[in-house]
């Protein structure tokens, strides 16, 4: 693992009366399709001599924006815990995955999520026990797969290092575990009832598979909040990918089937199913998402993780 202090600065935080506050960028090793690469991440860090408390936040399938990771890296910095803001983008020459998720693979997304716990474990800035994670869409799905125990062991991360909080808003649950076990520490997962780009029903019903298995999870569904709810605008992309009808499931065999196509696209040995994978998308992946603004969700919602901050990372 890879850990390297690249620039720091001093930025003016402006609300009210003006407050210094001291940014830096980090990186970690991380993969693109096979290939090393490193991933910066900005930590927004709080006033004090620390070590601090810090919430990982990830990005979705439109990258970093101020308006979203930027101002929920306000709000958590005011609350004394050390905002960190992955950039899975920059580094892979890639600006959005709307129109091609395989830009940037889950896995490899997944994977960065895991580095930056890794990073950060290593910071004698950071108190390693009180490391959070937090993401939207594309970065809500790493939010909810760094909980996987498996996915944790996989990457590298070493043992006593795990995330102690996992917020996911609106991720997609298309890859699901036969019996998952996650690391124990709490998850809820925020979704909007009206969400078309990675639908509803598939987090609703994988949440229950992650309960069974011991898992600590709470789902929160805002009626009538489309995708995005919180991102500060309505959008609409013709040509991009939906996978709201995608769920792969794991069998006991070990085996991953396609729900709606009922292709077995990962045989027993994890390995993958020449041509199946096409076979699937083909059935279940359409074209055309969407997104829009809730402003009661996207109030609610900022709420709701500050709640989960305060009594799972700062004890209160």
């Amino acid at each position: 693992m890879i850990l390297r202090s690249l620039a720091a600065a001093v930025a003016l935080l402006t609300a009210g009366a003006a407050a210094a506050q001291q940014t830096e960028t980090i990186s970690f090793e991380s993969r693109q399709k096979g290939k090393p690469v490193e991933v910066p991440a900005t930590v927004y860090w709080p006033t004090g001599p620390g070590p601090f408390a810090a919430l990982v936040i990830h990005h979705g399938s439109g990258g970093v924006s101020a308006a979203r990771e930027g101002r929920f890296a306000r709000e958590i910095v005011a609350m004394g815990v050390a905002a960190v803001v992955i950039d899975s983008f920059r580094p892979r020459g890639v600006t959005s995955t709307v129109e091609d998720q395989s830009a940037v693979t889950g896995a490899d997304f997944n994977l960065d999520a895991l580095g930056a716990l890794k990073a950060l474990g290593g910071n004698p800035r950071i108190d390693r026990a009180r490391i959070g994670i937090t993401g939207f869409s594309k970065g809500g799905t790493s939010a909810l797969m760094a909980a996987h125990e498996r996915q944790v062991v996989a990457a590298g991360v070493p043992a006593g290092l795990r995330y102690a909080l996992h917020v996911p808003f609106y991720p997609s649950c298309a890859s699901q575990y036969y019996q998952p076990k996650t690391t124990g520490a709490p998850i809820y997962m925020l979704l909007g009832g009206a969400d078309t780009y990675v639908g509803v029903e598939p987090c609703q019903t994988y949440a229950d598979a992650l309960r069974a298995g011991g898992a600590r999870i709470e789902v929160t569904v805002f009626p009538g909040a489309m995708h995005g709810f919180d991102g500060g605008r309505a959008w609409f992309s013709a040509m991009g990918e939906n996978h709201a009808n995608c769920v792969f499931q794991q069998q006991a065999d070990g085996t991953w089937v396609e729900r709606k196509s009922g292709v077995s696209v990962f045989g027993p040995d994890g390995k993958s199913i020449a041509g199946a994978m096409g076979r699937a998308l083909s059935v279940c992946r359409t074209l055309g998402v969407s997104g829009g603004v809730n402003d009661a969700a996207a109030k609610q919602s900022m709420e709701d993780l500050k709640s989960y901050v305060r009594r799972h990372l700062l004890g209160g």
